[in-house]
């Protein structure tokens, strides 16, 4: 009977953190697609992947391997995971067969799963965990303490990665609640359509004239197809799209106060 890992302490808010990151379930195979390939980079292991933990399944958000996984998602009992993430070292198992607890995998006594398995628990700066970083190899390899701990560095960047992914998230979801707070208010007659519509006339996908009307008649933009105030200040209330640049004005006497215009850049 393959053991099952008790749920750590702080469960309930491990869980929240995972689910508010809204990643489970999305294509997130580029974004996270250098982590895995540099693993497999220092370890010399032959599969990669990173994953994140819910309350019940571990999903696969991105990997790296001969074969990618058909089925990315499966509940955590059944996973080597809910064991890694409950350890604050890296778990490095050299032969997974003779493991004492991975060894009694039913995937390991069949045979289908063979070799070196190393697992490394993402965490956030508060030590919440979010999943783990695992290598694996279907020989057995030995992996060096300096490349465990290179692979260590990497992974708690990883969790910084996505703390700070979080942490934009809420900023953004934050921002835009009070830009469509802002649009019902002034704008009460406003659908999601001319939202769309103006999101488009803003990036140059709309110009033909039939198309623009409704934000003519809001008064979004004027009979010639230009942006008006109240369209830019929407647009602005919204928090959709960012200058690459704020301008700062500098009254310059020495030659280093130019210098230090480019210091922020």
């Amino acid at each position: 009977m393959y053991p099952i890992a008790e749920k750590l302490p702080n469960e309930i808010e491990r869980a929240a953190f995972v689910e508010a990151l809204a990643l489970i379930g999305t294509d997130q195979q580029d974004e996270f697609y250098s982590f895995c390939e540099i693993g497999k980079l220092i370890s010399g292991f032959s599969k990669s992947m990173v994953s994140l933990i819910d309350s019940a399944n571990q999903c696969v958000v991105s990997e790296a391997g001969p074969e990618p996984f058909e089925n990315k998602t499966w509940p955590v009992e059944n996973s080597f995971c809910q064991h890694v993430i409950c350890e604050i070292e890296p778990t490095i198992v050299y032969d997974v067969s003779k493991h004492p607890i991975f060894g009694k995998h039913p995937n390991v006594i069949s045979g289908s799963m063979t070799g070196s398995y190393c697992g490394f628990p993402i965490r956030t700066s508060n030590n919440i965990v979010l999943g783990t970083y695992c290598l694996a190899n279907d020989d057995p390899i030995k992996l060096s303490q300096e490349n465990v701990d290179a692979i260590d560095n990497m992974v708690t960047k990883l969790g910084a990665y996505l703390e700070r992914h979080n942490t934009i998230q809420d900023i953004n979801s934050e921002k835009l609640l009070l830009g469509l707070k802002y649009a019902s208010e002034h704008f009460p007659t406003l659908t999601v359509s001319t939202v769309c519509a103006l999101l488009d006339f803003r990036t140059g996908l709309v110009s033909a004239a039939n198309d623009l009307h409704e934000l003519t008649a809001l008064g979004l933009i004027d009979e010639k197809h230009k942006l008006t105030n109240a369209g830019a200040s929407l647009l602005e209330k919204l928090n959709l799209y960012q200058s690459s640049f704020k301008s700062t004005q500098h009254k310059l006497t020495r030659e280093e106060d130019f210098d230090a215009l480019f210091e922020g850049l």
